[in-house]
């Protein structure tokens, strides 16, 4: 029997983000190798409730409204539709250790489930903090069930594994898996690739360096924006290209505005084809204060840009300072600015970037780790551990 997979989240395509990237990017790989992953999802404005998403399986359950109308109505539609779906899957795939979380661990209740937990943020604001210490009642007894009823959890860092431990996650029960890109949609461009590519998104001319996220507090683009500001003047004619939408977006803009760098900075808003503008730009900057295992580094990373990150999280496995790209301390604008300068500069960082990911985070690679993840579940065997290769 073919094993199947209810990939549980919180938002999915066309949401743009890290987890809901890499889980589309997973499922599609999974599905490749004969596995039925589907993907259970919040309503979407503007969405069905169920369409194929790439050729997944997308259900969109619950309700908008509040954040407890949101909230009961997901768990109530979801855990109906996974019961009335529980002869396609075996596997329960959460992402994230809130809602997802709690929604999976009410439908391992169904006779023959075995549930994976997939945290995808760590530190102050990662999922391992919201339940131990910004929800001390309700996060309490969510990681008591996590703890009694996860059958294995994922670290997709080094950070996150120590945060499951301290949790306390067994060793024996975490698989170190990296999230993982597709790096044929992900590779660098031609030179005539990428003059289409600029003309068809708008682009100027010249360098350009490159941003891709969500414009939220935990991406510090007011330290980039700052560093933009501090950049050496032979970078006077460089661009500075920031895809995507948040929260932050007019603050963001009053504060380019205030620095005098409005005119190099544009703001290109959300895009599905975050792939299109990493091919077409010169260099990739990532200045967050936090992070998981950020895939729009490895995104641009498989593009063959020379990147620079800050010393946090998932970027410090990823990089190797001065060697496929560069990494500086987080808030620290001056170097920042002076990294993007040296990217800029060092063009073979990205060949050795990008040969970095094909070796250790292309999808196919990934999609294999969890397959014998599931294959070990489903065959009632112990998870066991496995750990990411140096």
């Amino acid at each position: 029997m073919p094993i199947g997979v209810a990939m549980i989240l919180h938002d999915f395509y066309p949401s743009i983000g890290g987890a809901q990237t890499h889980t589309l990017a997973l499922s599609r790989a999974l599905r490749a190798r004969g596995i039925d992953a589907i993907a259970v999802t919040r309503p979407y404005p503007g969405t069905l409730a169920y369409e194929e998403v790439q050729g997944i399986p997308t259900y969109r359950v619950g309700m908008h409204g509040g954040r407890v109308l949101a909230g009961v109505s997901y768990l109530a539609a979801g855990l109906a539709l996974l019961i009335r779906e529980r002869n396609r899957y075996q596997i329960l795939h959460c992402h994230q250790m809130i809602s997802p979380m709690t929604l999976a661990l009410m439908a391992r209740a169904l006779p023959e489930k075995r549930l994976v937990i997939n945290p995808h943020g760590r530190g102050p604001r990662g999922d391992v903090a919201k339940l131990t210490r910004l929800r001390p009642l309700t996060g309490k007894l969510r990681v008591a069930a996590a703890l009694r009823w996860g059958d294995a959890f994922v670290a997709i860092s080094r950070d996150i594994h120590d945060e499951l431990c301290a949790m306390g996650v067994q060793e024996e029960r975490i698989w170190d898996i990296a999230n993982g890109v597709d790096v044929e949609r992900f590779a660098p461009a031609s030179l005539d690739e990428r003059t289409e590519l600029r003309r068809r998104l708008g682009l100027p001319d010249g360098r350009l360096v490159v941003f891709v996220g969500r414009l939220t507090v935990a991406k510090a683009l007011d330290v980039l924006l700052n560093a933009w500001a501090q950049r050496d003047t032979t970078l006077a004619d460089a661009r500075l290209i920031i895809v995507g939408d948040g929260e932050l977006r007019n603050d963001l803009m009053r504060q380019a505005r205030d620095l005098g760098v409005e005119q190099s900075v544009m703001f290109a808003g959300a895009t599905n084809d975050t792939a299109a503008y990493l091919r077409a730009c010169d260099a990739f900057v990532l200045s967050s204060r936090t992070e998981g295992m950020p895939v729009a580094l490895l995104e641009a990373m498989a593009c063959g840009l020379p990147c620079v990150a800050t010393c946090v999280g998932g970027s410090m496995e990823i990089i190797e300072d001065g060697v496929n790209g560069c990494l500086v301390m987080p808030e620290d604008a001056g170097a920042l600015a002076r990294a993007v300068a040296q990217a800029l500069a060092t063009p073979e960082w990205g060949v050795h970037a990008r040969r970095h990911i094909q070796e250790r985070y292309a999808i196919d690679t990934v999609a294999q780790r969890y397959v014998a993840l599931y294959e070990r579940l489903v065959n009632g065997r112990s998870a066991g551990a496995v750990r990411t290769p140096a």
